[in-house]
């Protein structure tokens, strides 16, 4: 009988626990933190809550999914170097340069193409944040151009 009250006890609490631990209801009206925000041809791309991530080099990931595992059919990286510094600069293509910008869209007819210009502006960077502006011109495999104007992005930093 002990333990029936025991596992009785630790139900009633571990479920007051799960019930009572938020504070406040998520608020969808709430700006999001991190994002990357682009035009093409006059048509808005707004990435909000990036990932963020770090290896040999810091890389800010969006897209129009739902998240890492629904990445939707449109997904742009800015790759920069580890130690960023302010100021602006170049984007190579894929090999040169630790600044590069890829860029995939199923419906623009995109698969991982890297800018072959175009630039980034670091503006800011904080203890947690860092932010710019960027522009850059892509060719797909089947000589299709496109530029991206207008880039914007708050992604975290480690």
């Amino acid at each position: 009988m002990k333990i029936i009250r025991f596992s009785l006890l630790l139900l009633l609490t571990f479920s007051a626990l799960t019930f009572t631990s938020c504070s406040k209801d998520d608020d969808n009206t709430s700006e999001s933190i991190t994002y990357i925000n682009f035009t093409i041809e006059g048509e808005a791309y707004n990435f909000k809550d990036i990932i963020s991530s770090e290896s040999l080099a810091l890389t800010l990931n969006g897209n129009n999914g739902e998240g890492i595992t629904n990445t939707g059919d449109t997904q742009i990286s800015i790759f920069l170097p580890v130690e960023p510094e302010t100021g602006t600069f170049n984007f190579e293509g894929a090999f040169e340069g630790e600044h590069k910008l890829s860029f995939s869209s199923e419906s623009l007819g995109f698969d991982f193409d890297f800018a072959e210009s175009g630039n980034v502006t670091i503006n800011e960077i904080t203890e947690d944040y860092i932010i710019g502006m960027f522009t850059a011109v892509i060719t797909s495999e089947d000589d299709v151009t496109i530029t991206i104007a207008s880039g914007e992005f708050k992604g975290e930093v480690f």
